[in-house]
């Protein structure tokens, strides 16, 4: 089975280089601020969080989140295709908090693998 970078710390590096490194920290924390809120609540249409969703599609991917990126692209996906979000759901809850983790670790942290 292969991998998806939790935290892609070239791309991470990358986007330091052109933006600068303060910026880039400020962003990462904006992030996962953001992280922190996204998809809680039992009671949300699958509207609502396809809509949170892609929201968060870009973001992920531009700071190298890439696992959470494309859980975050098949919930919206599957919202939009009106069935059973409820694992999709589950998915991307799960991918937020490794994620957040991942970027509270920093530095070698960041380099987690998730399958």
């Amino acid at each position: 089975m292969s991998t998806i970078t939790l935290v892609n710390v070239s791309t991470l590096d990358d986007l330091g280089d052109t933006i600068g490194r303060d910026r880039l920290n400020r962003l990462v924390e904006r992030f996962a601020a953001a992280l922190g809120d996204a998809f809680t609540g039992e009671e949300r249409s699958a509207a609502d969080l396809g809509r949170e969703a892609h929201t968060l599609v870009s973001m992920a991917g531009m700071l190298g989140c890439d696992a959470l990126c494309a859980a975050c692209r098949a919930l919206e996906y599957g919202a939009k295709q009106g069935g059973d979000v409820a694992p999709l759901l589950a998915e991307a809850r799960r991918l937020r908090d490794e994620t957040l983790e991942a970027l509270a670790v920093g530095g070698e942290g960041r380099a987690s693998q998730s399958a």
